[in-house]
């Protein structure tokens, strides 16, 4: 509950008190109140999941130095792999959402859980993708530390102009 000076208070079970709270707890979470809410919660976690994968797709740049054509390859398919899974598993939780959401026996329930099942089906086969693309991404990113272009230890001239670098 908010007071009116901004302090938020706790009811306490045992004396049926309110008790203010100094601080937030430390593994505070929402208390979803809906399923609209909980939607929204999950598909912002996809959604960051699927931004986190396509800075991974930087590396399709011809600027990006593989010492392999394979790893080149490879980084680009577990790339896309990474930020194409989080997308269907969002797709997923939406139409589960539609699902719940429609009338009984009419056209559209029967659309949704047909979706449904495609994209659980879908779901349920991309997560073990998902995780050996990570793996492989990982694995890569340090086997390439090996093979470090010489121009990465060149110094850049404006360094030198900033005192606390050296």
């Amino acid at each position: 509950m908010l007071l009116s000076n901004g302090a938020f208070t706790l009811d306490d079970p045992i004396d049926n008190q309110e008790i203010p709270i100094m601080k937030v707890p430390t593994f505070y979470s929402i208390m979803p109140g809906s399923s609209f809410t909980d939607l929204q919660m999950t598909c912002t976690s996809f959604f960051v999941a699927t931004l986190f994968g396509a800075i991974h797709c930087a590396g399709w740049s011809h600027r990006i130095h593989f010492s392999t054509h394979a790893g080149s390859l490879l980084w680009r398919i577990s790339s896309a792999v990474i930020t194409s899974c989080p997308f269907a598993w969002s797709m997923w939780v939406i139409s589960g959402y539609s699902r719940g959401e429609s009338d009984e026996s009419s056209f559209s329930l029967k659309i949704s859980q047909i979706m449904t099942g495609i994209f659980a089906l879908l779901t349920f086969l991309t997560i073990p993708l998902y995780i050996v693309a990570r793996i492989i991404l990982l694995v890569l990113a340090f086997v390439e530390l090996g093979n470090i272009p010489p121009g990465a230890f060149a110094n850049i001239r404006w360094v030198n102009v900033l005192p606390f670098i050296h």
